[in-house]
């Protein structure tokens, strides 16, 4: 083989944006450990209180907002009938194409064909699933 070294370099995360979608307790803390990384936050979730988000210096955004400005997605929704398969090929095509989604939620949040496609595709750069 041949060691490439320049195609393993990583990005930088200060001043990118982190979109957390489901701003929970967990959801919470992945803002605020963000920021300590020199990411700027911004959330959906249409059930957090705005003086909660305004307390740790995130932005309240709607969804389409969210997916427009993130360079990376951190999910922390539950599955329920309004967020099964959210992220689907719609979506991704309206993502950044540099754009890394990271799933801790549950896996039914995501189309996962829609997903591979996208990958497949180069419409986003990059997903991590520790769900399915």
């Amino acid at each position: 083989g041949k060691w490439e070294r320049s195609k393993l370099v990583g990005v930088s995360l200060v001043d990118k944006t982190l979109a957390v979608m489901g701003f929970g307790k967990v959801g919470s803390e992945v803002a605020r450990r963000a920021q300590g990384l020199g990411m700027k936050v911004i959330a959906y979730d249409p059930y957090a209180p705005v003086d909660k988000a305004k307390a740790l210096g995130v932005e309240l955004v709607d969804f389409d907002e969210a997916v427009a400005r993130g360079d990376f997605f951190s999910l922390h929704m539950p599955l329920t009938s309004s967020t099964d398969k959210m992220f689907n090929a719609e979506v991704f095509k309206q993502m950044k194409k540099n754009a890394v989604l990271i799933n801790v939620a549950r896996g039914g949040v995501i189309d996962d064909q829609a997903l591979a496609d996208a990958l497949d595709n180069e419409e986003i750069a990059g997903a991590a699933l520790d769900v399915f």
